[in-house]
């Protein structure tokens, strides 16, 4: 026993004079810190966290990761902000393993779980996959009181993507990488490689791969994500003022306003809050019942000068050492938020604003999508471009004061007043009006904007671009009709309580009372449609807002409805990294002196030629649509005899290539030389002689005129009408 209390003794006094040999202002060596540090599988829990080559913010960028993508601690160290952390390895998006540091504020390491056999028989029960049940399993054991249901939809999950990839069904911010956006038929421009523009340049089709992941209920099956499974439903005895204050603290929301009042007006739903809907332009779908073209329209951010978040691959900082620099040089401070939602019948799928996905205590090191800038940032055009007078409802009388009463109102008594009026929970319509509002500088919820003075739209409804309406125009418009959900909504707390109503009758009523299901409604007979916003991010944005709601509540039987579809992937969808323009087509292709067939078009990537057996060589001129492109197999080929094959490989800056096959028959009679064969792509002013690899157009960015396009991550974006 003695020995054993010397060598503790000895073991105390080594320790003592490691710390002083190794003050707190130096990086400590791993093997001090790693006797009892963990080591092993986590998962990082901020959207887009940076990998760095050391311990610390300054050191430089060399990977992202996206939330739920799994790491494996090998070791950690003290950083030079004085945090920890971790020494990594990594799955990088060629498939090889890498090594970096991250900082230990945004990795989850594994609870320990003890087998709970009832838990496991009620898992299996409610039809819970294999692949759920780790997730699940983790947050019942941090939260034992928790209660998951499984919505199984009975959709097959290829055909659930196939119908959400419908074109603007669902969009990303144009300073997103370039694997978010899509590049599939009328979602992007091959000819000029720009991405096509959707409520404006800030937002473009989202690709497949990011539709996958944010759809994959099981890549946010955390204690901060899971909340967009959450019902909506008003409980009184869980959703408290207090509560609501703790979730708004440092909010615009934590103030109070003297625009209070109702007026006597009617807050029913009046058989239609479709209000403005005449004015959605071609395009616009119906609601529960109706039919959709797939079209889909939004405006522009609600803090319309908001760039201080930042996406995957995307720099939030400029030069910032704090923040990775995208690959291609992409757009820096790029704000991912979304424009407006519409809370309305009418399936006009619109965009959330003011997007976050910070965890907790997050700071630019792990950063999440923001928004982008609406089209009409600044404008003051009153009612004189299809004011209120073109619609088809009554309208108020523009700069009225409206019936309020001036008393002051804290914005939480509100907002716990039209809670209990509409039925859905105070946190989630405060998490709905930071989701659009933002920092609450929006000219909707100003009361000054002109032409619309007196009118408030909290919640956005009906705010959408339409012809040479912006959404400001559109959605103030509805504001000052009288109609359905006490409007006109001439005070702050009639917009309140009359969008929380509309939004209770119109989604959580419906079946849509999740912030996953009002995003991606794949319930009930009106499937993929009746969507509240384009935004891919949404629901785990206004998700993790939600969840700091609960914050001191975290412990009581919360309820959470995940959706379970057939026949997903065996393991869960990755979110994509890659960046660099994805435009690896030709604008030309010829063979000198000879014609091929069939004509060259871009699209096709077969060709045939006959020649003579005397031929021992032919000039293959191959130009590349994009000057980021490179081209491999062309120039002068020598020819054996018979049959054969060349393949021209065009590889684009994302690292992604396409082939194109000339099939050369060589026989007797044969063409010894003949036409120039020279065929161009609409776009692609190439000659036989130029030289390859030179483009024919300007690079991603461009608009086809100057060469000063910016590059993937840029406002490379292209505006058309959809009809």
């Amino acid at each position: 026993m003695k020995g054993n209390r010397l060598k503790k003794c000895l073991a105390i006094l080594m320790g003592v004079i490691l710390a002083a040999e190794f003050p707190s202002s130096h990086a400590v060596p791993f093997g001090l810190m790693d006797s009892y540090a963990y080591t092993g599988a986590a998962t990082v829990k901020a959207s887009s966290l940076n990998v760095r080559s050391g311990a610390g913010t300054g050191y430089s960028s060399v990977g992202r990761l996206a939330a739920g993508a799994a790491i494996t601690i090998i070791g950690e160290q003290r950083g030079t902000d004085g945090n920890t952390w971790y020494q990594i390895q990594y799955t990088g998006s060629s498939g090889s393993v890498n090594t970096g540091y991250v900082s230990s504020l945004y990795v989850r390491i594994p609870v320990s779980y003890s087998t709970d056999a009832d838990f496991e028989a009620y898992l299996t029960s409610q039809g819970f996959p294999e692949s759920y049940k780790n997730g699940l399993r983790q947050l019942h054991a941090q939260y034992p009181n928790w209660v998951f249901k499984a919505k199984n939809t009975g959709l097959d999950w290829n055909t659930v993507i196939e119908n959400e990839m419908v074109l603007g069904r669902n969009l990303v911010s144009s300073g997103s990488v370039s694997s978010w956006k899509s590049v599939e038929s009328g979602a992007y421009n091959w000819d000029n490689s720009t991405w096509t523009g959707f409520d404006g340049s800030g937002w473009v089709a989202a690709s497949k791969d990011i539709v996958s992941y944010y759809m994959d209920p099981r890549n946010f099956l955390d204690e901060t994500y899971v909340f967009q499974f959450l019902t909506h439903e008003y409980n009184a005895s869980t959703q408290t003022k207090e509560g609501l204050e703790s979730m708004i603290a440092g909010t615009f929301l934590s103030g109070s306003t003297d625009s209070t009042g109702t007026g006597g007006s009617d807050f029913s739903s009046g058989g239609s809050s479709q209000g403005s809907g005449s004015a959605g332009g071609p395009g616009s779908t119906e609601g529960p019942g109706g039919s959709s073209t797939g079209s889909n329209r939004g405006p522009g951010a609600a803090d319309l000068n908001d760039y201080s978040q930042s996406g995957p691959g995307v720099s939030g900082g400029g030069s910032s050492p704090s923040v990775g620099t995208s690959p291609s040089g992409g757009n820096s401070g790029v704000s991912l938020e979304a424009p407006h939602a519409s809370i309305t019948p009418k399936d006009r799928s619109l965009v959330a604003s003011s997007v976050s996905l910070e965890a907790p205590g997050a700071s630019q090191e792990a950063s999440a999508p923001g928004g982008s800038q609406s089209p009409s940032t600044g404008s003051t055009q009153g009612p004189s471009q299809n004011g209120p007078s073109s619609s088809g409802g009554e309208t108020a009388s523009p700069g009225s004061t409206g019936t309020g009463t001036g008393t002051s109102m804290s914005y939480a008594d509100i907002i716990m007043k039209a809670a209990s009026q509409s039925g859905v929970s105070p946190y989630v319509l405060a998490a709905m009006i930071l989701q659009e509002q933002g920092a609450g500088t929006s000219p909707l919820i100003s009361g000054t904007y002109s032409g619309y003075e007196g009118y408030y739209n909290y919640f956005n409804v009906e705010a959408y671009q339409s012809g040479s309406m912006s959404a400001i125009q559109t959605g103030l418009r509805y504001a000052s009709q009288s109609g359905s959900y006490g409007r006109p909504w001439n005070t702050v707390e009639k917009s309140i309580i009359g969008g929380a109503q509309n939004y209770g009758d119109n989604y959580v009523k419906a079946g849509q009372n999740t912030f996953y299901l009002k995003k991606f409604n794949v319930q009930g007979e009106n499937l993929y449609k009746h969507q509240y916003m384009t935004n891919i991010q949404g629901a785990a944005s206004e998700g993790a807002k939600l969840e700091k709601a609960y914050s001191s509540v975290k412990n009581s039987a919360l309820e959470f409805h995940i959706p379970v579809y057939n026949n997903m992937p065996e393991q869960a969808c990755v979110a994509p990294t890659g960046d660099g323009s994805p435009n690896n087509k030709l604008s030309n292709f010829s063979v000198e002196g000879f014609g091929i067939t069939p004509s060259f078009s871009r699209d096709t990537e077969r060709y045939n030629l006959i020649v003579d057996t005397s031929v021992s060589s032919i000039q293959i001129n191959a130009n590349t649509a994009d000057s980021t492109a490179s081209v491999s197999g062309a120039g002068t080929v020598s020819l054996p005899d018979g049959e054969t094959d060349i393949t021209v490989s065009v590889t684009a800056q994302n690292g992604s290539v396409r082939n194109y096959v000339l099939h050369v028959v060589k026989q007797a009679g044969g063409p010894v030389s003949g036409s120039t064969g020279t065929v161009t792509s609409p776009g692609g002013a190439a000659s036989p002689g130029t030289s390859q690899g030179q483009s024919g157009s300007q690079g991603p960015g461009s608009t086809g005129t100057t060469d000063s396009g910016s590059g993937p991550g840029g406002s490379n974006v292209t505006i058309v009408q959809v009809p």
